[in-house]
Formats: structure tokens, sequence, C-alpha cells
């Protein structure tokens, strides 16, 4: 049977084009049932789940839906790793954000300078002054209509808050900023904050910071949504917020997942395919499953729609529909080397490695003869730079492989080329763990 399907619908939102990403949510966005959790609550709200369970795809549905009503500042200080990124804490960060933001509005739309009282501008001034400098400042002025800009011009510069923690610049930082958007036509101030799945020690603690820091979750008007992984436990996040924060956990029904998968299938193929079972023989099906579950432990729709994309390239290819379990291999090997990069443990984790989200244990030798491979970059390693025999090599690169690879006869990740040694592919490098 010949497939035809499209890929667009499982691109990264970044990849896809806009009027993709339009059709994206029309067909294949399915509103997660904590949207309507997180909408009702004026408190700050923890998003707490799994790796592909959806927390960022709700973060952007949030983020749809409120546009409008809402002045939404978006902080990757987690998620991005530029160091143009603003790295204070959670106040400095907010007003950050949000004097750009501002910035932006006044100068598409200089009409609203008129709803601002004068302490308001004076606000304004220094927020975008004080988290961005005088150089942005005057730039900003360049592009408003000449009698705003003398105006804004007039206003001297002062340092209405100096210190970030004191509890009254709190206070009057967070009110100011909450009286200029209300001004505005802004109903309140939302934060969204998502997190990868793997955090450094220094990033947790920042996060534990953030959520013990009681006094910006008591104003009214201005409301953090963080989305972070697992590894923080309930308990946990409960104690730090002390009452003042919603925790969520993000779980992800059977049947959600099932639409989630339906849309997508039924989008990329125009009708054609709507279940995965259509294209998977059942013995196929269940190894997919065992596949998903050894690494997540459970069915995440992330991960499956991964699956989905990747069954509907063999299908194309062998015009073969339902694939069966003799094709399992092949999707096994292409998922490992789309959906599993190799990553070093924590340093304060017991030696190993993680696949993908799969925790793999290595005993010392294996660690740092991995460490080593990675270190080099896709370099090869020899054995003259291990001080050892070439066979003491050779047995230490296939104990390696039998706990990395996902079987035996795969070679995803160790790589070796006669005479010169061996080299590492598909990994995460130890220079993007940020301390």
């Amino acid at each position: 049977m010949s497939v035809h399907f499209e890929r667009w619908p499982f691109a990264p939102p970044a990849n896809r084009l806009p009027e993709e990403e339009e059709r994206w949510w029309e067909t294949c966005h399915v509103p997660h049932p904590a949207l309507e959790v997180i909408e009702s609550h004026s408190q700050w709200c923890v998003l707490r789940g799994g790796a592909q369970h959806g927390k960022s795809t709700l973060l952007r549905a949030l983020k749809r839906r409120q546009d409008a009503s809402a002045l939404i500042l978006e902080d990757e200080v987690f998620s991005d790793p530029r160091e143009e990124a603003p790295q204070g804490n959670i106040l400095y960060r907010i007003l950050f954000h949000a004097s750009w933001a501002l910035r932006d509005r006044l100068r598409t739309q200089p009409e609203w300078f008129s709803h601002l009282s004068r302490t308001q501008l004076e606000f304004l001034r220094w927020a975008v002054e004080k988290f961005h400098g005088p150089r942005a400042f005057l730039r900003w002025l360049d592009g408003l209509p000449a009698d705003h800009a003398q105006a804004m011009e007039k206003i001297p510069f002062e340092d209405l808050y100096p210190t970030q923690t004191a509890s009254m610049d709190v206070d009057g930082q967070l009110e100011e900023l909450v009286n200029l958007c209300h001004r505005l036509g802004y109903q309140q101030v939302l934060i969204h904050i998502d997190t990868p799945p793997f955090l450094s020690a220094g990033q947790q603690s920042e996060i534990r910071a953030m959520l013990g820091w009681l006094k910006p979750m008591q104003r009214y008007g201005i409301k953090v949504i963080l989305a972070v992984p697992s590894l923080f436990s309930k308990e946990e996040i409960s104690e730090l917020g002390r009452g003042r924060l919603t925790l969520l956990d993000l779980e992800t029904p059977p049947d959600f997942t099932k639409e989630v998968v339906e849309r997508h299938l039924l989008a990329s193929t125009a009708g054609q395919f709507q279940r995965l079972e259509q294209l998977c023989s059942p013995d196929l099906m269940r190894q997919l499953e065992n596949m998903l579950e050894e690494e997540f432990g459970d069915f995440p729709p992330g991960a499956w729609l991964k699956v989905a994309e990747i069954v509907l390239e063999i299908a194309a290819k062998t015009e073969q529909v339902p694939l069966t379990e003799e094709t399992f291999s092949v999707i096994r090997l292409a998922y490992a080397a789309r959906c599993q990069p190799l990553r070093l443990g924590a340093p304060d984790m017991p030696p190993g490695v993680w696949r993908g989200r799969q925790w793999l244990n290595l005993d010392r030798a294996l660690y740092e003869f991995l460490r080593l491979l990675m270190e080099r970059k896709g370099k090869c390693v020899n054995h003259k730079m291990l001080h050892t025999s070439k066979s003491n090599l050779h047995t230490l690169a296939s104990r390696l492989k039998k706990v990395i690879e996902p079987g035996p006869d795969y070679d995803v990740y160790l790589k070796n080329r006669k005479g010169e040694g061996y080299w590492l592919e598909n990994f995460i490098s130890l220079q993007t763990h940020r301390p």
C-alpha cells in the first residue's frame, strides 16, 4: 500500500511555518484537562511531570489563550543556555522581561502613553534603564514619536528600588508593575518558566530558592507558572510553597495520549490513517509499548508521536502496511539515534549514564572510558591513551557496547575504525552541563 504523509505535524514549533503552526493548533492540539485548572487558580502554579508528558505544550496553550488579556513573560533561564539570559533572582527576571515587553508595547502603540501617570512613567524609565542599560533606553526613545520621546527624556533617572530583596522594595516594585500593566489593559502578569528534563545541581537549588521565597507569591496580579520534572517530589514542592502555590501533577490518561496520536496521524496523512494500529501489527505494537515503558515507565504522548513519525517513514519507504514485528529493529535503531542521546549522570550520582530517559549503571572503568570518549567530542580513543593493550581496549569497548547500545546488533553510539580506535556519537557533550 502506498503511504503518503507530511512531516509538519511532528516538527518542533520553532520548525513549523506560521501557517503550519496555526493548522497544528486547529487539527492536532488536544487541550489538556489541567488547562482549566491552571486558569482558575490565582496562585502560583507548579506543573510537575515526566519527560514528554506535555508540560511545554501546556504552557504554549496557556499563552495562546491568555495572550490578549495578560502580559505573558516567558522566562527561559533554565531552558536557554545563552549567556545573555538574565541570571538574577525571580524578581529580577520578572522586571527584566516585563520592562522589555512594555517598552515594545509602547513603541508599537504610543497612544497608550496618555493612560500612564507621572509616577508610572518614572517607574517605566527606571525599569528599562535599570535592567537593560542607558543605551537601551535611548534606543527606545529614538523609535518613539517626537513628543513622547521628549516627554520621557525629561523624566530624570532615579534608582527607585536599589535592592532586590528588601521587603519594602519587593512590594513596591511588584505593586508598581501590576498598576502599570492594569493601566495598559492587562488583567495580570503571567510568568511562564519551562525547564528541561535534566537540571544541574545549581539549577535545582535556584528553583528551590524561588519556590521558597514567599514574598513575590503574595502579590495580587503576579502569577508564575513553573513546569518542573518529576525529580522534585510533591512533598518538597508543597513544603517550599507553604500553601501559597497550586501543585498539579501532570498525568496523561491513555485516552488523552490516544487522541493526541490520532489527530497527528490524521493531519499528517490527510485522513489515510487515524490509528497507529492500522500501521503496526499487534506484535509490533506490543514491542513498541515495551520499548517506551522500559524508558519512561509509562506511555507519554510526546514519545508516541516520535514513534509514529518513524513508523510512517518506514511504511512510506517499504509500502508495507501493517508493519510486522520484523520491522522493530529498524524502528528501534531510528528511535535510539533520534531520541535517546547519551548523557553522563551528575557527579553526585553513582557511576552511570542516561540513554534518553533510561538510567544505565556502569562500573567505574566503563564510566571513565565513556567520559573520555565524550571529552574527545567524536575523536578516536586508542589503547595508548588508556595506557593499555589493544586487547584490553577491545574488551572494554565490548563491555560498554553491551550496556549502552539498545541491542547486540545495534551500532548507535560506540563506533570503531580499524587501526585508529573508538569514538562516540549521539551524545550530549559534557560542556552543555550548566553548573
